[in-house]
């Protein structure tokens, strides 16, 4: 018996064997009812007891005809016996000249002394004496059987009914040596002999019975020794069928049955030891397959998907379940996936190719090679998501771009003016403080991109170190805003600020969150058009505490607000701008180390509203680094 490998072969699984004909042609209806007297014990039984019982009838008919046989055989050789004596007492008074009437008184006198008829027959068959009946009244003995045996060979026996008493006798007759052709005959009623035959028979009947009984009982209890082996052997079969290998047979008293129990004993615990290692096997691999961060699709040769991991289902976006059984294109949803696989299948043994898959367009790297063996071929697809790598390498592209673009403006401005100095300007001293002015002002520029740059690299390493202290957040708001009020007038805009409800002091950062406030009240002046208006907004709940800073200015698209907190992105496609564009992703940073969130709803010619909303005690780094993580995920 071989447990059915399904679990236990993951990444080979075992290829299940054909059945034999045999198996084919012969599948027997399982039951797990217990064998009854009905089916084996009764057959078992049934043929040992109707076998004795035959013989044993036979032998009861045989011994009850013997039985009337030898009774008569030998109740025969007694009359003969008497009926010799008889003849011979008879003969001598015949032979002495009695007459009829003397013998009659004879035969007379023997009745009293013996229990049989007598009967004596002169030579012409006329009745000279009998006593139980008058000689007179019977008829000519002449012809009779027994008569004319004795006379022709000595002896003569018949059983017939008598036609003067109406009873069956047996009648036994011999000569009279001294009257030829005289015979003396006695007889004895039947009816005993029939009596003692029939208690012969009852007795034997009797005995049958005893015997029969015995016979049944023991056939049935070697029967019984015999198919509880039997079935306690298919009990457990049964239940090993069933999946259960802790099925044992108990030893038997029979030496052949309790080989076979150990023989299957030994086979259930090889069958536990086996399935307890695939077990354990198929844990482990499934515990590996389900770390995997990278996807894992296996199928037969012809393409049906056999298994799949978890990070598999997350990328094609399918569950195992529903998948197994089902062509692989039909799971992956994609052709190329399918394509790479069908030309590893084909003997390709390695393919490999970066795939773009689902509408969310992943890249998935995606490796399909065959597995084989003796007795099977499998397809295995390996899928990783290098999405994130891509977006990184994509970014990384565009920070050296944007790097290079803020580096190589200011620089380019620091050169043009020294090599107009060197030209001879520097001989004009107004023209030579106004360049050395533009040439301080462009290093002060380049000195803050660096800054922002080490600060955003620090932000993001999670090597800044927050100071919280407890702070008013209307206090905050409200001295963070002042600081701003003299761009606010030369930008002829008005600034409002207001708190909403009471307000409890929060432990932050004050001077980061500060500068995260700052940074989106500048961004607001810079694109709000003269005369429009900016409001700034606080209000708290039990947990935290959200700003809000809303402008009337031009507005961001959509599709740009997705980017806006990204490094050097500026709304502005001319970059004309002033500002490095590291603002936002430094202000989102800073949000994130508080265990915070910032967001921006805007409406493209109305404003934009920024939000920020940060809990009010601090947050430990753990959780922080958490949050940070899922809401990464999420985007």
């Amino acid at each position: 018996m071989t447990p059915e490998p399904v679990e236990d072969a993951i990444v080979k699984p075992a290829r299940r064997r054909a059945p034999s004909p045999l198996a084919e042609a012969w599948e027997p209806g399982f039951s797990n009812a217990p064998i009854l007297a009905g089916p084996l014990r009764l057959r078992l039984a049934l043929p040992f007891v109707v076998l004795f019982v035959t013989i044993l009838l036979l032998m009861s008919l045989f011994l009850g005809s013997r039985a009337r046989e030898i009774y008569v055989d030998r109740l025969t050789d007694e009359l003969e016996v008497q009926a010799t004596i008889l003849a011979d007492s008879v003969g001598r008074e015949l032979a002495a000249g009695a007459s009829p009437a003397e013998i009659q008184a004879m035969v007379t006198g023997f009745a009293s002394e013996v229990m049989t008829r007598i009967t004596i027959v002169g030579p012409d068959g006329t009745v000279y004496a009998d006593n139980a009946s008058d000689p007179a009244t019977m008829e000519n003995h002449a012809n009779r059987p027994e008569i004319v045996r004795a006379l022709t060979q000595g002896e003569g026996q018949s059983s017939r009914e008598s036609a003067t008493l109406d009873q069956e006798f047996l009648y036994v007759a011999v000569p009279i040596d001294q009257l030829e052709g005289a015979a003396a005959r006695v007889a004895v009623p039947l009816d005993e002999v029939r009596s003692t035959v029939r208690t012969v028979w009852l007795w034997t009947l009797v005995a049958a019975a005893v015997a029969i009984a015995m016979a049944v009982g023991i056939a049935w209890f070697i029967a019984g020794r015999i198919v509880s082996p039997l079935e306690e052997l298919r009990i457990q079969a049964h239940a090993v069928a069933g999946g259960n290998l802790t099925a044992r047979v108990q030893p038997s008293d029979t030496r052949e049955f309790a080989e076979v129990g150990y023989a299957f004993n030994r086979m259930t615990e090889e069958l536990e030891t086996s399935h307890d290692a695939l077990d354990q096997a198929r844990l482990r691999l499934e515990a590996v397959l389900a770390e995997l961060a990278d996807g894992v699709v296996i199928t037969d040769e012809d393409g049906l998907v056999l298994r799949m991991n978890t990070a598999a289902e997350t990328l094609l976006a399918a569950t195992e379940p529903v998948s197994i059984g089902k062509p692989f294109v039909q799971v992956a949803r994609d052709h190329e996936l399918n394509q790479l696989l069908r030309s590893a299948l084909d003997g390709q043994k390695h393919s490999e190719a970066a795939i773009e898959h689902g509408l969310n367009r992943r890249t998935l790297l995606t490796t399909a090679q065959v597995v084989e063996d003796a007795r099977e071929r499998l397809g295995l697809v390996v899928l990783r998501d290098i999405s994130e790598l891509r977006r990184l390498e994509t970014v990384r592209r565009e920070f050296v771009a944007n790097v290079s673009h803020e580096l190589r403006t200011p620089l380019t401005s620091i050169r043009a003016m020294v090599e107009t100095l060197e030209a001879g300007a520097i001989e004009d001293e107004a023209i030579t403080a106004d360049f050395l002015g533009r040439i301080v002002g462009e290093v002060d520029r380049l000195n803050a991109l660096v800054e922002d740059l080490l600060d955003l690299a620090r932000l993001e390493a999670g090597r800044t170190t927050l100071n919280y202290t407890i702070v008013d957040p209307d206090e905050l708001v409200r001295e963070g805003a002042d600081r701003l009020r003299p761009q606010i007038d030369r930008a002829q805009l008005t600034m409002e600020v207001t708190a909403e409800g009471t307000l409890r002091p929060i432990n932050v950062d004050r001077v980061r969150l500060e500068q995260v406030l700052i940074n989106l009240v500048h961004n607001a002046i810079k694109f709000t058009p003269a005369g429009g208006a900016i409001q700034i907004r606080v209000r708290q709940d039990a947990e935290h505490t959200t700003i809000e800073v809303q402008d009337t200015g031009v507005g961001i698209e959509p599709m740009e607000q997705v980017r806006l907190f990204e490094r050097f992105y500026k709304s502005d496609k001319a970059r004309r701008s002033e500002g490095t564009g590291l603002g936002l992703a430094i202000a989102k940073h800073i949000v994130q180390a508080h265990g915070g969130t910032i967001s921006v709803a805007s409406i493209v010619g109305e404003g934009s509203t920024f939000q920020i909303v940060v809990p009010n005690q601090k947050v430990p780094r753990s959780e922080r680094r958490r949050r940070i993580t899922a809401r990464e995920g999420l985007r």
